[in-house]
C-alpha cells in the first residue's frame, strides 16, 4: 500500500468496466474508496449503492471515467449516462476542492476550472507510461478481432501495420510472434529503419498502393483517413482491416461497405477485451502519479 494514499479518502466516480474493477483492487487493499455510477460487474460482489448512488460528497481524490464525458454535457457513466451533469460536478468541487483530480480526456472547461481553483489535475492518457502500457491490452484486442472476422489464420498470412508508434509496435510484434509476415508503413525513415532492425518488412507510404492486394490482414493504427477509396478498392477481397486509431479512425467505412470489405473499427479496446488488465494499469498509474505529489 502506498502509506501516503492510506490516509486518504478516494471516490471514483462514472466510467466503465475498469472503474468497477478498480473500485475493487482499491478496497480489497484497504483504501478508504467510495463509488458513485459505477458500473455493475460479473466479476465481484459489491454494494449497490455504488452503482445507483448519484450523491457527491466531499473526498481528497476523485478518479473519474475515461473519457470524462463522451456529450460534453454528463461525466461518462455506463451504469448511469445522464445521472451527473459536468456543470453540478464542477460547482460541487468549487465547494469542496479535492486535493487531486485524474482521469481522462477532459475537456478544457475542466482543466481551466483545476487551474482557477488550484485543483492538480492530471490526463492520464496523456502520460506515456500509460500509453505504453495500454498497447498492449489493445494489440491484443486487434488480433482478436482480426482472427474473428478472417477465413484465414495469421500464421504465414501477409499483414501489413500502418503506423509504428506505441501501438503499431505491439502489434507487430505480436503479430510476428503468430508467425504472419509482418510489414510495416509509414512515413517516418526513423520508424522504417527501426522496424527493419526487428526483422520486419517495410514499405514507405509512397509505395503503399502497389502492395495492397498481397495483404490478407491490415492493422491501421493512424488517427488520419490513410485508407480512402483509392487504396481500399486495391485490397484483396478476402482482406480483414481492423482500425484501432482514434475516433474516427483511418478508414472509409462506408466505402468498405459498400464493396463487401471487411473492415472494423475497434475503439477502446484495453476496457473491452480486458478489464480487469486494463484497471490494474490504470491502478499502477495512479499510485503512481499520487506518489509524486507527496
Amino acid at each position: 500500500m502506498y502509506r501516503q494514499l492510506s490516509s486518504y479518502s478516494i471516490t471514483i466516480i462514472g466510467g466503465d468496466q475498469r472503474q468497477t474493477l478498480l473500485y475493487d483492487s482499491l478496497k480489497q487493499q484497504g483504501y478508504q474508496v467510495s463509488g458513485i455510477a459505477l458500473e455493475p460487474s460479473p466479476y465481484i460482489d459489491m454494494d449497490p449503492s455504488c452503482f445507483s448512488s448519484t450523491k457527491l460528497q466531499a473526498s481528497d481524490l476523485w478518479i473519474t471515467g475515461i473519457p470524462f464525458s463522451k456529450d460534453g454535457i454528463h461525466l461518462f457513466s455506463k451504469a448511469a449516462p445522464k445521472a451527473i451533469s459536468i456543470q453540478s460536478f464542477l460547482f460541487f468541487l468549487q465547494q469542496a476542492p479535492p486535493k487531486l483530480l485524474i482521469g481522462g480526456q477532459f475537456p478544457k472547461e475542466v482543466v481551466a476550472f483545476a487551474r482557477t481553483y488550484q485543483i492538480p489535475c492530471h490526463d492520464l492518457l496523456k502520460r506515456q507510461s500509460m500509453a505504453i502500457a495500454n498497447a498492449i491490452p489493445t494489440a491484443e484486442g486487434a488480433i482478436f478481432h482480426a482472427m474473428k472476422e478472417s477465413v484465414y489464420t495469421i500464421d504465414h498470412a501477409a499483414c501489413l501495420v500502418l503506423g509504428f508508434g506505441k501501438c503499431g509496435k505491439a502489434l507487430a510484434q505480436r503479430l510476428q510472434g503468430l508467425h504472419g509476415k509482418v510489414t510495416v508503413c509509414t512515413r517516418s525513415e526513423e520508424d522504417l529503419a527501426y522496424a527493419a532492425s526487428c526483422g520486419y518488412q517495410t514499405l514507405p507510404f509512397s509505395h503503399l498502393q502497389k502492395q495492397l492486394p498481397s495483404f490478407l490482414f491490415i492493422f491501421n493504427t493512424i488517427p488520419a483517413p490513410v485508407m480512402g477509396p483509392k487504396r481500399l478498392a486495391l485490397c484483396h477481397a478476402s482482406c480483414v482491416i481492423i482500425d484501432i486509431a482514434s475516433q474516427p479512425g483511418g478508414v472509409d467505412f462506408s466505402y468498405a461497405a459498400q464493396h463487401k470489405l471487411t473492415a472494423k473499427l475497434c475503439p477502446g479496446l484495453p476496457g473491452k477485451m480486458a478489464p480487469k488488465s486494463a484497471a490494474l494499469i490504470l491502478e499502477e498509474q495512479i499510485l503512481r502519479l499520487f506518489s509524486f505529489q507527496n
